[in-house]
């Protein structure tokens, strides 16, 4: 038994047991976790990549084969890249890939989320093994162990878009680039990791920031000469996962950017009582106020310790962790990046902080000393103990964890009375929604909705049986999520003045029984007549 337990004590054997209870626990809680707005238009885009695997496979048929790599058949299929906001392509494949692995059994939802968990839990699995080398076991399991337990991560695993994945092949990049190996074959795969964070989401490019900057101050003049390799790699892999830039890669490459870097939609947030958009920027301690007000107590705290030890330390791997933490927070705090959607656009920096908290982990038990048992079982509770407290929270708000914010704000009803939005992708509209709009909706009746983008999806998977309904029709209900920043006039009025048919909370909770930090509404519903009276009421006001 001692002997299997050493095993599994080393890099590789804390690598396979992370890659395997994430995966297990994503797995598991996926099929509850409600689709998000962003998250229809990446199963309609992949579906389209799966096609074309498709076709490439059928030598022998009209259009298939080598004719399925034409510029026409591959505009067709990859909308990608030169596209709608220019996304590039790689975050599509996962999810393509195991559209067509595990379709017919799982739902379609959770078939294509199942690409995307895979590439977290190979992140999780990278972390475990680079955190067990360079800092110890500890260090390992706690930074694996945040990395599940921090509830807006932890939702953002899940889904079939590209801020998880994104997170997951940064992380992977960091573990690899920290080994501080030299040769060909390092080189090679940093490459690799770094092309494909970037053509999972442009934010990916930022990677390359801490990577050339560590590596510079490790002071190696062969890892510093090897950056070229590491660069050359690195383009080639992103040209060779995007198809949309196979035959103009010079052109393609130009609109790319112009996509990127000149966004049309202007998507407003609410953050801390004010409104701000692309022309009103948030303000430059934003990145700083979510981190304290998103990231769970115990967390914050180890992260904390970790920052200040790695700082300390000044080896290659703390450098380097600290470095890839630090990009996204300061770039986020700049005026130019989009603002919207909580840390979804910088959500890399957060699964940073959770290695961080890892090392701050291991810091506190080196710390308390072999020589001091009774300190270090009292160290090794409350540090259980804190990261079973952050399971225990995920399973408060799920499936809502998008909502979650810690325990120093009052959850998300104090974030609310602070001003921050309880609610942005309706993962609001769950199962328990569905089931009440079908129960209270007679045939022939229909529900409008405020703003959402996968209505029909829902229906075609028979989670929604009622029609959508224009909202200048007649209809049965109108629903809409809490998201301050997008409520019309009329919403805040029918908040004001009305008393909702149905109001939905974060967590599996029975209404009566909403937890005091839980108890602020994501979703609410209403009559056709209260719409129709509160829009009368707001013209009225004029």
């Amino acid at each position: 038994m001692i002997a299997w337990i050493r095993k599994l004590d080393t890099p590789r054997g804390l690598a396979a047991i992370a890659a395997f209870v994430c995966l297990a626990v994503l797995a598991a809680t996926a099929p509850g976790m409600p689709i998000v707005w962003d998250e229809g238009e990446y199963l309609g885009r992949s579906d389209r990549i799966a096609e074309w695997f498709r076709l490439v496979a059928h030598v022998g048929a009209a259009g298939g084969g080598w004719h399925a790599f034409s510029s026409a058949t591959i505009h067709d299929y990859w909308h990608f890249v030169t596209v709608d906001e220019g996304h590039p392509a790689w975050g599509g494949v996962p999810i393509a890939i195991a559209t067509i692995l595990f379709r017919g059994w799982l739902h379609p939802l959770t078939a294509a989320r199942m690409g995307a968990m895979a590439v977290f839990s190979g992140a999780c699995a990278g972390v475990a093994f680079r955190m067990r080398a360079a800092y110890g076991s500890i260090a390992a399991i706690v930074a694996v162990a945040a990395l599940l337990t921090f509830p807006r991560l932890f939702a953002e695993a899940h889904f079939a878009t590209l801020d998880g994945q994104l997170t997951a092949w940064w992380l992977l990049l960091w573990a690899c680039e920290a080994s501080g190996r030299t040769g060909a074959g390092a080189a090679v795969s940093s490459g690799v990791l770094g092309g494909l964070a970037s053509a999972t989401k442009f934010t990916g490019w930022l990677a390359w920031i801490p990577l050339v900057i560590a590596r510079a101050a490790s002071r190696d003049r062969r890892r510093v000469l090897e950056l070229m390799i590491v660069i050359a790699v690195g383009g080639v892999t992103f040209y060779l996962v995007d198809p949309p830039m196979w035959r103009h890669p010079i052109a393609s490459g130009l609109t790319h950017l112009q996509l990127n870097l000149h966004r049309t939609l202007n998507i407003p947030i609410t953050f801390l009582g004010s409104t701000y958009d692309l022309h009103r920027p948030l303000p430059w301690y934003n990145t700083i106020a979510w981190l304290l007000m998103v990231t769970p107590v115990p967390l914050l705290l180890l992260g904390g310790i970790g920052a200040a030890s790695a700082a300390r330390r000044r080896d290659p791997v703390s450098v380097s962790l600290l470095l890839h933490w630090a990009v996204l927070m300061i770039v986020r705090a700049v005026p130019e990046p989009p603002p919207h959607d909580g840390i979804r656009l910088f959500l890399p920096a957060f699964g940073f902080w959770c290695v961080l908290a890892g090392a701050g982990a291991q810091r506190a038990w080196d710390t308390a000393g072999a020589s001091a048992p009774a300190r270090r079982l009292l160290l090794g509770g409350a540090m259980a103990a804190g990261l079973i407290g952050g399971a225990i929270n995920v399973a408060r708000y799920y499936p809502q964890t998008l909502s979650h914010y810690n325990l120093l704000v009052g959850g998300v009803r104090g974030a609310a009375a602070l001003g921050m939005e309880p609610t942005y992708w309706w993962d609001s509209l769950d199962r328990q929604a569905l089931t009440w709009l079908n129960e209270h909706t007679a045939p022939g009746e229909r529900v409008a909705f405020s703003s959402t983008a996968n209505i029909s999806m829902i229906r075609g998977w028979g989670w929604l049986i009622p029609e959508q309904a224009d909202r200048r029709a007649v209809f049965k209900w109108y629903v809409f999520q809490n998201r301050t920043s997008f409520l019309a006039d009329s919403d805040r009025q029918l908040i004001r003045t009305a008393m909702p048919a149905y109001v939905g909370y974060a967590g599996d909770h029975v209404p009566s029984q909403v937890p005091a930090d839980l108890a602020v509404p994501l979703l609410y519903v209403y009559s056709y007549d209260q719409y129709r009276t509160a829009i009368a009421e707001v013209s009225e006001s004029r």
